[in-house]
């Protein structure tokens, strides 16, 4: 039965505990002398075996990433569970395809990972997001290292053979020209300064038709100073509110009033507006080629994947599975 193949990010730090699948292994409890339902076996991957305990906690996990209700009962997420029972088949095959491949990853690449993922954390942070998945920093470090070498991995059997040529870019775009449309545009100088006083100096000076673009160069303390203050086209959804509110309420070369934001105080011109149109293929074709890639992406890994069970056995036991989630 065919399904779709799902992927969840596996070495970022809020993440990091669902690829390692031996977080914080419960002991198996037994009730009446008799194994508990948790400990059997649902499915096995060549010789290694997932049980009901495994699933259960990286379900857990998945209702913490989610937001899920805590107190909501796991077998009402019958696809959920699916999914994340075939991600831990996944995990398997994936990690000993590694290891046949003699695939690995140096102290220096898992230090520089580290590094980088942690540099986007403070302390506090970092300790409040291992707690709440029941991990230590070492069992942390040990699930980046895991999601570096399926890394690796990937970039061999799967991302190595994928291309998308410039014929097939140009196809797309002819066949789905009325998908690729810019909604209305607008292209907006700024000057922005630190101090609502000097702002309203500024935009009196705008008004007796001072250069914009000379003044931003002199006066703001925004980035785009160097190019004129000038912010390039935007449409709605990609600046924040304020400046939203301001702009699209403007006429081509109005100037606005003093807008403030969290950065500082503002006053917007817009120099020029565009209504909803077709994007030419230049404009969409960068789109089109991650789209295409994407699809593509997803079909070689799923053919890899087959094809590894092919090799691995794979066998569910979906009663033990229906029991050890009742």
């Amino acid at each position: 039965m065919r399904r779709k193949i799902i992927r969840f990010a596996v070495i970022g730090v809020a993440v990091g505990c669902v690829w390692f699948s031996s977080c914080r292994k419960a002991q198996e409890t037994t009730e009446g002398g008799e194994v508990s339902k948790l400990s059997s076996v649902i499915a096995t991957v060549g010789t290694k075996k997932i049980t009901g305990e495994d699933l259960k906690q990286r379900l857990n996990h998945y209702k913490v990433l989610l937001n899920l209700e805590e107190k909501e009962p796991l077998p009402k997420h019958e696809n959920l569970n699916k999914a994340v029972l075939y991600q831990l088949i996944d995990e398997y095959l994936l990690e000993m395809e590694a290891k046949r491949l003699n695939i690995s990853v140096s102290n220096e690449e898992l230090e520089k990972e580290v590094n980088l993922l942690l540099g986007k954390y403070d302390n506090p942070k970092l300790g409040l997001i291992l707690a709440k998945n029941e991990m230590s920093f070492d069992e942390w470090k040990a699930s980046v290292k895991k999601g570096l070498v399926v890394k690796k991995l990937e970039l061999v059997q799967v991302e190595s053979k994928l291309s998308v040529d410039e014929s097939e870019i140009k196809s797309y775009y002819d066949k789905n020209k009325d998908s690729f449309k810019w909604p209305e545009r607008v292209r907006a100088l700024q000057i922005m300064v630190t101090d609502e006083t000097v702002a309203e100096q500024v935009r009196k000076k705008l008004l007796n038709k001072g250069d914009f673009a000379k003044i931003a160069r002199e006066r703001s303390q925004s980035p785009d100073a160097a190019s004129g203050g000038d912010l390039g086209y935007f449409s709605r959804g990609q600046m924040p509110p304020e400046f939203e509110n301001a702009v699209f309420g403007l006429k081509v070369g109005q100037i606005s009033e003093v807008i403030e934001s969290i950065y500082g105080f503002h006053v917007f011109k817009v120099v020029n507006r565009e209504p909803p149109g077709d994007m030419s293929y230049d404009e969409a074709r960068g789109r089109i080629r991650k789209l295409l890639m994407a699809q593509k992406r997803e079909k070689e890994y799923k053919h890899w994947i087959d094809e590894l069970k092919e090799r691995v056995p794979v066998n569910i036991d979906y009663e033990a599975l229906s029991r050890a989630l009742s």
